[in-house]
């Protein structure tokens, strides 16, 4: 497959047939939002400025924990679980490490709120890929439906209130997290409730995402075409078509 037409533009394969296209899934993580090194976790400096607002806020709210509470009770076993998020097709749910973290410090705050005060510093340090906000616009003035499908290790709630503050939440009709849903990528189901939600079937639909063992795979299971943002990720079923970013994807799609 070619990726580039004689003009040097992206250029769509067979199975891609753009005047067909009413419903644009997008991923998040490099397609969207340039999540950082860790796929959508803090790291670095950004877990450590988390882990300091996480333990003001166990203080704050009536309790006491030590940095190797903070590990032994909530971050350790979380990770445990991480580790097995591809055998059991389903993110590691934060809820009972949480639950326990603010039971033994004896902290009144809320799961939802630790986690919050975590994910915050890596959260607002997030920024859009370049020239994300102006092809989204492209799409939707279009009149093409967008939906976000994307595989994410913390609540969606916290990705859409940083989309919204980047201006960006608007753009799409419907979000659908891996988190929230009990299904990942390679599997279909998140492709299929985004169809859903936008009333497309499969073949009025294009799947655009950065990593083929994952994004690529979920949009061959769901019989949807996919367009593959070029990254290191390689390994995986080929693309319809290849973009190097995002802003390449109105003038291949035709709008």
């Amino acid at each position: 497959m070619s990726d580039r037409g004689a003009a040097g533009r992206p250029a769509p394969d067979a199975g891609l047939e753009p005047e067909r296209v009413r419903a644009v899934l997008l991923d998040l993580g490099g397609v969207v939002l340039d999540l950082g090194e860790a796929r959508g976790l803090p790291w670095g400096e950004l877990d450590r400025r988390g882990r300091e607002a996480l333990l003001e806020l166990l203080a704050e709210s009536g309790g006491r924990a030590s940095e190797d509470e903070l590990d032994r009770l909530l971050f350790t076993p979380w990770r445990r679980q991480y580790r097995r998020r591809y055998r059991r097709g389903c993110e590691a749910p934060w809820q009972s490490h949480l639950e326990r973290l603010g039971r033994t410090a004896g902290s009144a705050a809320a799961p939802e709120r630790l986690l919050a005060a975590w994910a915050g510093p890596y959260l607002k340090a997030l920024r859009p890929v370049s020239g994300a906000q102006e092809a989204l616009a492209r799409l939707v003035s279009a009149d093409l439906s967008l939906a976000l499908v994307s595989n994410v290790p913390l609540p969606g709630r916290l990705f859409e209130r940083t989309l919204e503050e980047q201006g960006l939440s608007a753009f799409f009709t419907s979000f659908h997290f891996s988190y929230d849903g009990a299904a990942r990528k390679p599997g279909p189901r998140l492709l299929q409730a985004a169809l859903e939600a936008l009333d497309a079937g499969a073949d009025e639909a294009v799947l655009v995402g950065d990593r083929r063992s994952a994004d690529i795979a979920a949009a061959h299971a769901a019989g949807v075409a996919a367009i593959w943002v070029r990254s290191p990720d390689q390994d995986g079923p080929e693309p319809d078509a290849t973009i190097g970013s995002i802003v390449e994807l109105p003038e291949l799609l035709g709008v």
